[in-house]
């Protein structure tokens, strides 16, 4: 899955703070996965932390 530069930056942040965190949620992004509520809580933490 080739990133646009804006979520480049978004996974590099969260990459910086949680590197696990940013690769679930890049690979459910990639594969798409069904969303679950704790997929969901990942992404709503993935995008706390990209702030």
């Amino acid at each position: 899955m080739s990133l646009s530069a804006e979520m480049r930056v978004f996974f590099d942040k969260v990459a910086r703070k949680n590197f696990c965190l940013a690769c679930d949620v890049y690979h459910a992004l990639a594969t798409g996965k069904e969303i679950t509520p704790s997929l969901r809580a990942k992404v709503q933490e993935a995008l706390r932390l990209s702030r």
